[in-house]
């Protein structure tokens, strides 16, 4: 499998493309204008990508349905007296056509979380068209972010870099601009040879950390996801949580471009394996193992019941965000 190399390699290939979208090593991704506007576009954006289909577990008071039953605002049912009942909470109403006691209960409502695990490894920090594969996850994770801001939610995240750096989800406006700033930090090129995290230790990360009932949002090329050994992982992530997936991917990872020999590192040999892009099996070949490669993680997905979309470098922003569940379109 060539793929957990292949952005890499592409990168070094096609230098000139990827520095027409490279900021310089010391600047953000996104500056302060650029931020500015994702934060005004996303209040134009419905609100139906923040969607919780997991009761919440948290310790603030909110209008998202909570696991505790106690005094909250949402009534739920009535039950049979029992001794120690608050004299408050009986349903005088009931008593007075049934002649028995019945105790009124209420549904908690609390607020969730909203964490946004964003991958900024050394495959990410590579683009052919229009932007690097780490802006796209930028601009995606800010519209989360502000849109959980919007709507009075803490937000937090995991950055995977060379390191895994976690912001612990937290209401106001601070956590807001520091996910944000973490999210749009310079990002130079990263030697594959450089230690960085698993994704799977990221989301074994969050899956430890978090309380039941978030939105978790994960936003990576998967390129080193396992699915036989990651769908525990997901599948008990996604039983407490609601869980979206994103895939953001440069064009050529879909397709070798014609024309050229290119050298496509590969983890498991000792030397690059060397491709003709002028032959049209190769190019057929390389086709046919992404399609394969994206069946994989798919079906991985769908099994743990987390919806799963594709984004291109090249694809609008509201597209990324809006795409129906599935492999993206052209796929």
């Amino acid at each position: 499998m060539i793929f957990p190399a292949v952005s890499g390699a592409l990168a070094r290939f096609f230098g000139q493309w990827t520095a027409d979208v490279l900021p310089g090593a010391g600047q953000p991704l996104l500056d302060d204008a650029e931020l500015r506007e994702l934060a005004a576009r996303t209040q134009s954006l419905p609100w139906f990508f923040l969607d919780f289909q997991q009761d919440a577990c948290h310790p603030l008071i909110g209008e998202t349905l909570s696991v505790y039953r106690g005094r909250g605002l949402e009534f739920e049912d009535n039950r049979a007296y029992q001794p120690g009942d608050e004299p408050r909470l009986l349903n005088w109403r009931l008593y007075a056509r049934s002649g028995e006691l019945y105790t009124k209960v209420f549904t908690e409502e609390r607020r969730p979380q909203v964490v946004v695990l964003a991958d900024r490894r050394a495959a990410m920090r590579f683009g052919t068209r229009r932007q690097l594969k780490a802006t796209l996850v930028a601009r995606i994770g800010a519209c989360y972010a502000y849109q959980a801001r919007q709507q009075a939610l803490a937000v937090g995240g995991l950055i995977l870099n060379q390191a895994a750096e976690w912001l612990a989800p937290a209401s106001g406006d601070a956590s807001l601009d520091a996910l944000v700033r973490t999210l749009a930090a310079p990002c130079p090129p990263l030697g594959f040879d450089q230690d960085q995290p698993q994704l799977e230790q990221g989301l074994r990360l969050v899956m430890h950390r978090l309380p039941a009932g978030c939105l978790v949002v994960l936003i990576s090329d998967f390129a080193d996801l396992d699915p036989q050994t990651a769908r525990p992982i997901l599948r008990h992530l996604s039983e407490s949580n609601t869980v979206q997936a994103i895939q953001v991917l440069d064009p050529v990872e879909r397709q070798l471009p014609a024309g050229g020999d290119f050298l496509i590192e590969d983890p498991a040999s000792e030397r690059p394996l060397r491709m003709d892009g002028r032959d049209a099996a190769q190019q057929a070949r390389y086709a046919e193992n992404f399609r394969s490669r994206q069946a994989d993680l798919d079906a991985c997905f769908r099994a743990c019941g987390i919806p799963f979309r594709t984004c291109l470098t090249t694809d609008d922003l509201e597209a990324c965000l809006g795409q129906p569940d599935g492999l993206t379109t052209g796929d």
